[in-house]
């Protein structure tokens, strides 16, 4: 344990972000989760978000010490957030901790430290590395992000990654030593994701959980499916809805779109499948592949960084590229093999229970806080 119940924790969101920004896209119980867990090692925790005074209403998902901190603020973010110190010095003061939700606004959380706190440790946590997502989306703002991240990452007190690729990635682009940067993977609440077999499964019916976005190759899974009378139904937003729809019926693939559904439903939603298909073109650590994982379903990934951090083909689950035909040839393979879908399944609940369950996340999470305190 921390020494540490009087020792306080500030969490800065994703320059932008609020909790009701969280909520409305369905994320707020899978990512307060872990502060919930966390909150009894500490006397306080305080949440530094970009949301108006509406943010309190959602005190009552979180443990009674995490304070809300909202902006109440007319300036526009980006500007808000390198004067959250000014702003808020008499609670950053006490606080001894100064974490990160990721690299985009964590700026706010060194520049608190250096003018609140210089003797707190400023953690640079990241659920994804920006500069390599930017170099597939953005390149001006690539350019950017690696001068922002060459800035933040030498002089935090420690970088907490959520795959060894990006520890590789970063150690090697920006020299830190092992000691700078540790693998802190992304959570699943087995608890609530576990299997639940007395849900009567979909027949002929595959799902994908996640964003509409270039990055998740959507187009090519839909083109994959042609002509193989199999369902695809889509979980989350984004702004390819449309023209995925349009393409789907040009090619008479019977897709459905359900939209955004609340983080507490989807295990039971989940649990109506038999295959999770994910067929990026690049990834992080993708809880969604994390959480149909710990349901016991049979996940389809391809072959990227990310992906196959988590599965092992033909073990926990299934890889393959992500052109059309590796994707097609994947799906009807297990579609046909039901032993086999049993059999990853199983393998892939374990996985999940033995790597990545948010309780023993937690856990790690705070011997690094006690190891930053000594």
């Amino acid at each position: 344990m921390l020494k540490a119940r009087n020792q306080n924790l500030a969490f800065f969101f994703t320059c932008g972000l609020s909790l009701e920004k969280w909520s409305a896209s369905g994320l707020l119980d899978r990512e307060v989760a872990l502060y919930n867990l966390l909150a009894s090692k500490f006397s306080k925790i305080y949440f530094f978000t970009y949301g108006n005074k509406s943010e309190l209403d959602f005190h009552k998902c979180l443990a009674p010490n995490i304070e809300i901190i909202s902006k109440n603020s007319r300036l526009p973010d980006f500007i808000y957030s390198f004067l959250i110190p000014l702003y808020h010095h008499h609670i950053l003061k006490s606080c001894s901790f100064f974490k990160s939700n990721q690299a985009n606004g964590a700026w706010s959380a060194y520049l608190s430290k250096l003018i609140c706190n210089h003797k707190g440790k400023f953690i640079l946590r990241t659920g994804f590395t920006w500069s390599l997502f930017l170099k597939h989306e953005n390149w001006p703002l690539y350019f950017l992000a690696t001068i922002l991240e060459a800035w933040l990452y030498p002089i935090c007190d420690l970088a907490l990654v959520s795959s060894p690729p990006d520890k590789a990635y970063l150690q090697r682009r920006y020299h830190l030593t092992s000691l700078k940067i540790k693998v802190l993977p992304n959570y699943v609440d087995t608890d609530l994701f576990k299997p639940q077999p007395d849900i009567l499964k979909l027949k002929r019916t595959i799902v994908y959980v996640g964003r509409l976005y270039p990055q998740k190759n959507l187009f090519n899974l839909i083109r994959a499916l042609q002509n193989t009378h199999l369902k695809l139904d889509i979980i989350g937003q984004g702004i390819l809805k449309n023209k995925l729809e349009k393409f789907a019926q040009s090619l008479n693939v019977p897709v459905q779109f359900l939209g955004i559904i609340p983080h507490q439903n989807l295990p039971t939603i989940l649990n109506r499948y038999k295959i999770y298909v994910l067929p990026s073109l690049y990834e992080g650590l993708p809880k969604t592949l994390l959480e149909a994982m710990a349901c016991g379903l049979t996940c389809l990934g391809t072959k990227i960084s990310g992906i196959q951090e988590v599965i092992q083909h033909n073990v926990n689950g299934y890889l393959v590229n992500p052109n059309v035909r590796s994707i097609h040839q994947g799906v009807q393979h297990l579609i046909q093999d039901e032993k086999l879908q049993v059999r990853l399944g199983y393998a892939a609940r374990q996985t999940i229970e033995k790597k990545f369950d948010l309780k023993n996340i937690a856990k790690a999470e705070i011997a690094i806080y006690k190891s930053l305190s000594k």
